[in-house]
């Protein structure tokens, strides 16, 4: 196993447990509530994804305005962890679908992801919150 692999396969852990971590233990901490989140497919004629789907509430009582994800995706060359933030005025409660062009660049093996969390929130009130591990 090379050392890329490794360090590729511990960030993931990482990310996923920290995900799983705020799932269970600490959901209500999390003032983001991922009701899905996809690698989305190809388009016709390409072996490359066509983005990632992430549809998400804010279940906090403030306005967020930046939303940090970590989204986990493997195929069958690497293990990847990237960030993708989202931008706006979401206010609670209300159900946010939007496209990334977050692994668009990446050979497709499914729509599953290895973790996808919301990592980071910024309130227009100027607080901001960060998951911890």
């Amino acid at each position: 196993m090379n050392w890329r692999y490794s360090i590729s396969l511990l960030s993931l852990a990482l990310v996923a447990s920290a995900a799983l971590h705020t799932t269970a233990a600490r959901a209500d901490s999390n003032p983001i509530k991922v009701e899905q989140c996809f690698v989305t497919q190809p388009k016709i004629m390409s072996k490359t994804a066509s983005g990632t789907q992430i549809d998400y509430r804010n279940v906090s009582s403030k306005v967020a305005t930046n939303v940090t994800f970590a989204v986990g995706y493997r195929n069958a060359e690497s293990n990847f962890l990237r960030r993708v933030t989202d931008s706006g005025d979401f206010e609670q409660g209300t159900l946010i679908k939007h496209h990334f062009a977050l692994y668009n660049d990446v050979t497709y093996a499914g729509k599953h992801v290895q973790a996808c969390a919301a990592i980071k929130v910024k309130f227009k009130d100027g607080t901001q919150w960060t998951m911890s591990h």
